[in-house]
């Protein structure tokens, strides 16, 4: 079966529409955020810093995202909303094939 990456337009707005979510924050690591930055502006291509980071493996999909929730959230509950969103879009997008769902809570409050 072929792995598909989904959309990372698709989960960003996703993410943001789970109650709870008020902000969303790069996920990938510092270095590649600043490499796909500077290749970008090189390219001279509009920065595309992805939110949500997908990666397809031989194992599946590997999505993560990285969170802010409001002080009055609980952080495992809006974690679990964030990841049963993900995983039921990867359901419907025909890519039942996940090797890892993160959720990352950066910031409460």
């Amino acid at each position: 079966m072929t792995t598909v990456i989904p959309s990372t337009d698709q989960l960003d707005a996703l993410v943001r529409q789970v109650p709870g979510v008020d902000a969303l924050y790069p996920a990938r690591s510092i270095v590649a955020t600043v490499l796909s930055t500077a290749l970008d502006a090189v390219a001279h291509h509009a920065p595309a810093a992805p939110l949500v980071h997908t990666v397809a493996q031989s194992d599946g999909v590997r999505v993560t995202a990285k969170i802010g929730i409001g002080a009055a959230e609980s952080s495992a509950d809006v974690s679990g909303r964030v990841h049963d969103a993900i995983a039921e879009h990867l359901r419907q997008v025909g890519n039942p094939t996940v090797a890892q769902i993160a959720v990352i809570v950066a910031r409460i409050g």
